[in-house]
């Protein structure tokens, strides 16, 4: 008799937070929108000057790599704007001027619906079929602005999705600087301000022209070009608890998540929010399959491991690093541990090491002492504080496995 196939593993949308008795998916990756900035997390100093250049009609560029904050930043300096300002939001993922400033003066047509002198709804008609050439719209958008009795502020999301120029070997903030360098004439207008999410690069370009004396480019139309960091642990952490309870969630963070596995997701995020919430949605969903009470160490290593197809070995090794803080190969703890000798702990910690799992912190009498990505950040945990770190006779480092690890199962 044939043996039925496998059937594959699906579930409803929704059905994984539903699971976890949450109103809502606490974990989506899209940026803030104006209903949801109680969850924005830290930044008050960076938002405070921003805001302040924003009022006084400067230009700002926010750089950062992408998944760290850059849009919900934007949204939350656009939630600032008063009304007594003009305030439109476009997104550009093309290089292209024509393109900036038809989705500009679209977005003031709905905003600014009629201006004395000016008879825009023949310029919409207009603009819809096409008729109005780069230099006519952009002459437009100068009429409009000079007619206007509130300034107009303007936030530019996207742009760091402009693709790089492999023709003319260009990077893509090398595309972005030749778009803003076409607009020079439209980011000159007294009467608006424009805040644009740019690439983390734009920020150390500004500071080596600033430190070299350099002649000013475009982006000195920029009062400000500040740079989006990256979370710490803590203020993970922070988003973590905050997006929990406004999902409903209301008891401890241990009941939802394991704390390995949190300690694992906080590792591999490396800082960027929108990864960190990603892994946290995947463990989530592997959760839910498992039918397992909360979201543990194995789901975010499944989630992780669907690329990387590592063995069970490496799993184990895995959670050691998430429960002990440290490994070395040469521990005779973790070698009774794992059951394998130290030849073969070494081999898989350099293939943790390569896939981005691990990372070598330190050497102990020679033998490589390795941790988690990012966990320089933050001391040892438990029973591997620098004091609890014996010798054997030989004088080896032994950094002790906690009793509770045993047999590699949460």
């Amino acid at each position: 008799m044939a043996r039925r196939p496998k059937k594959p593993r699906t579930q409803p949308t929704g059905a994984a937070y539903r699971y976890f008795g949450l109103k809502f998916d606490p974990f989506s990756t899209l940026s803030l929108q104006a209903r949801d900035l109680d969850l924005f997390v830290g930044r008050e100093p960076l938002l405070h000057r921003l805001t302040s250049a924003v009022l006084s009609l400067s230009n700002v560029g926010v750089a950062g790599e992408p998944g760290v904050g850059k849009s919900s930043v934007l949204q939350f300096l656009r939630d600032q704007v008063p009304s007594s300002f003009h305030k439109v939001a476009i997104g550009v993922p093309l290089d292209d001027a024509s393109y900036f400033l038809s989705e500009l003066l679209r977005e003031m047509l709905v905003v600014i619906p009629s201006v004395p002198g000016l008879n825009l709804k023949e310029v919409s008609r207009r603009l819809e079929k096409g008729e109005l050439s780069k230099n006519a719209v952009l002459s437009v958008i100068k009429s409009i602005l000079s007619r206007l009795r509130k300034p107009l502020v303007v936030f530019v999301d996207d742009l760091e999705k402009i693709k790089g120029d492999l023709v003319h070997h260009l990077t893509r903030s090398e595309r972005t600087l030749q778009l803003l360098e076409e607009l020079k004439a439209l980011l000159e207008l007294p009467n608006a301000a424009f805040v644009m999410a740019l690439q983390e690069e734009f920020h150390a370009r500004v500071a080596s022209v600033v430190r070299e004396g350099a002649e000013p480019t475009v982006l000195g139309l920029f009062k400000h070009v500040v740079l989006v960091e990256k979370f710490g642990r803590v203020e993970l952490r922070q988003v973590l608890r905050s997006r929990l309870k406004k999902a409903g969630f209301a008891g401890p963070l241990e009941g939802f998540l394991e704390p390995e596995a949190l300690t694992l997701a906080l590792s591999l995020a490396g800082g960027n929010c929108r990864r960190f919430l990603y892994l946290l949605s995947e463990g989530m969903y592997q959760g839910s399959f498992r039918k397992a009470p909360r979201v543990e160490f194995q789901d975010l290593f499944e989630a992780v491991n669907e690329h990387l197809k590592l063995d069970l070995v490496c799993k184990k090794l895995l959670y050691f690093l998430a429960k002990s803080g440290r490994a070395v190969a040469s521990n005779v703890d973790l070698q009774a541990f794992m059951g394998l000798d130290m030849i073969s702990i070494s081999r898989r910690l350099e293939i943790l090491s390569k896939n981005r799992l691990a990372e070598m912190v330190d050497v102990a009498d020679g033998a490589k002492v390795y941790a988690l990505p990012g966990s320089r950040e933050t001391e040892p945990k438990g029973d591997l504080s620098p004091g609890s770190v014996t010798r054997t006779a030989a004088g080896e480092k032994v950094y002790p496995l906690p009793e509770e690890a045993g047999g590699g199962q949460p």
